[in-house]
């Protein structure tokens, strides 16, 4: 009897210590999602804060602002949700909310008005990297259904726009310094491919339209230096051509008569 008892008591615990190690490992396995889903929110949240932040450098619409904090709103939303006990995030999500709130009641701003061309190769890059990163916000945040098709399509294209500025404006970095250095066939090439591809372009903002004519103007300036070089190495070549032959007939060896 007491054997059994013993068995019995023996198996029960048994079961007890498996119990509490799977709950363990249960408790353990949750903790780390929910650590892996937290570190996730807070990185979605700290890329969307870069590119907010970079605002200043390339122009944003009221939409595409909205798109980006409503991606932060969520995931700080998310946040609180996995953990509540996280003031600062609370008050974070409360300044976000005021902001979409301040937002929604602005008026809208031209973002062709407000666009800076880059000074160095650098910030070309930089800027390029940037519209890259919102294009691909922008897709995911469409893929859920955040936003809809018209509007994504009306703000990718805006983006597109303005991603052909940079390499446009880089472009005519590049021509000017050809043109300088007297590389005149390296200049027109370049010139020639930006006013190709523009004019393969029928929704043109108001700044491609002006770079369009630079680009033209351009070209035709040069096409006129090579002319006027082409000219004047002639007559050139017509002076010491008809100076030799002046000295030719000086020299020449005088007939007896």
């Amino acid at each position: 009897m007491k054997l059994t008892f013993m068995v019995i008591a023996i198996a029960v615990l048994l079961f007890l210590v498996i119990g509490y190690n799977i709950v363990l490992q249960y408790k353990r396995k949750a903790e780390t999602e929910k650590r892996q889903l937290i570190i996730k929110h807070k990185q979605v949240i700290q890329e969307t804060e870069e590119l907010l932040l970079n605002a200043t450098s390339l122009p944003y619409s009221k939409v595409l602002t909205l798109v980006l904090n409503s991606r932060m709103h969520d995931s700080l939303s998310a946040t609180l949700q996995i953990d509540p006990s996280l003031p600062q995030v609370r008050q974070r999500l409360a300044n976000v909310k005021a902001q979409m709130a301040q937002l929604r009641e602005a008026p809208g701003q031209s973002e062709e008005k407000m666009f800076r061309s880059p000074n160095t190769d650098r910030e070309a890059i930089v800027l390029l990297q940037q519209i890259k990163k919102i294009r691909a916000v922008l897709r995911a945040e469409h893929a859920k259904s955040k936003l809809n098709t018209q509007t994504f399509v009306i703000e990718d294209r805006k983006l597109e726009l303005m991603q052909l500025n940079v390499n446009i404006d880089n472009l005519l970095k590049r021509a000017y310094e050809s043109r300088a250095s007297r590389q005149f066939g390296s200049c027109k090439q370049l010139l020639r491919k930006g006013i190709d591809t523009l004019n393969s372009i029928n929704d043109k903002n108001e700044i491609l339209v002006t770079k369009q004519q630079t680009l033209v103007s351009l070209l035709n300036e040069v096409n006129e230096q090579l002319t006027q070089a082409s000219s004047d190495d002639l007559k050139d070549r017509q002076e010491k051509e008809d100076e030799k032959n002046e000295l030719d007939l000086l020299f020449q060896p005088k007939q007896k008569w």
